[in-house]
């Protein structure tokens, strides 16, 4: 059990169905087409509450600078809230769902702000044994408010397998989306790292570099993304 509890916390924020209180403090690197980037700084924090901590909201704030050729923009972006349910909650296997609101709240064009969004997905975890654990997410993303561009109508499916080996916690995240509009389907491949520290283990450090293994993730989304997650867990594992 002790091992299977070091496992969860370690894949903690890429689980969907984890609704443990925690607070999230990211930072990545994109670099996009051409000579532009984008610099992220975001915080996430989610609540979970009730009987085993099977629901959860959430409140996500990035600052960002965006690089092109034509001019730099910093400060905030598009905020996220989302609500999560865990239908299922066993104790190698959960299912829920989440509904995720994108916010027009940037403080300039190159930052956000171009559309409204809601994202509905359903969400599972398996811990297969006491060193791996499976976690998928199917999200539909829909704008509802559209300022300028074109309106966002995707389905993205997203698994993450994660394997403890040498008291670290390896990943590779599979994210896609089909999109719509031109009618086109986006990969990405992220491997990455993660390891628990601290007293009770309540901190945890996650290291990651995702590529864009298509033409059109590598158009749409990015050729590379690097960054670093650190996240604190407030409360004992209950």
């Amino acid at each position: 059990m002790e091992e299977i509890e070091e496992l969860e916390e370690e894949v903690g924020d890429r689980d969907p169905t984890y609704l443990r209180t925690r607070l999230v403090f990211r930072y990545d690197y994109k670099r996009l087409r051409g000579p532009s980037s984008i610099d992220r700084f975001r915080l996430r924090l989610l609540y979970g509450f009730g009987p085993k901590q099977r629901f959860a909201v959430s409140f996500l704030q990035p600052v960002i600078q965006t690089d092109t050729p034509l001019r730099t923009a910093r400060g905030s972006g598009d905020a996220e809230v989302q609500f999560n349910a865990n239908a299922v909650h066993k104790e190698r296997f959960r299912a829920g769902a989440a509904v995720q609101t994108t916010l027009q709240t940037s403080s300039d064009v190159l930052l956000g702000g171009a559309t409204t969004t809601i994202k509905p997905s359903g969400d599972l975890t398996g811990v297969l044994s006491s060193h791996v654990e499976l976690t998928a997410a199917f999200f539909y993303k829909q704008s509802i408010r559209t300022t300028r561009g074109i309106r966002a109508k995707q389905f993205e499916p997203d698994v993450t397998l994660n394997a403890r080996v040498l008291d670290v916690t390896w990943f590779l995240e599979w994210d896609s989306y089909y999109d719509f509009l031109p009618d086109r389907f986006a990969q990405t491949l992220k491997p990455g790292i993660s390891r628990a520290f601290g007293a009770s283990r309540r901190w945890v450090a996650s290291a990651y570099y995702a590529t864009g293994i298509n033409d059109y993730a590598r158009l749409s989304q990015y050729r590379y993304n690097a960054g670093l997650d650190v996240t604190w867990y407030p409360r004992k594992y209950r």
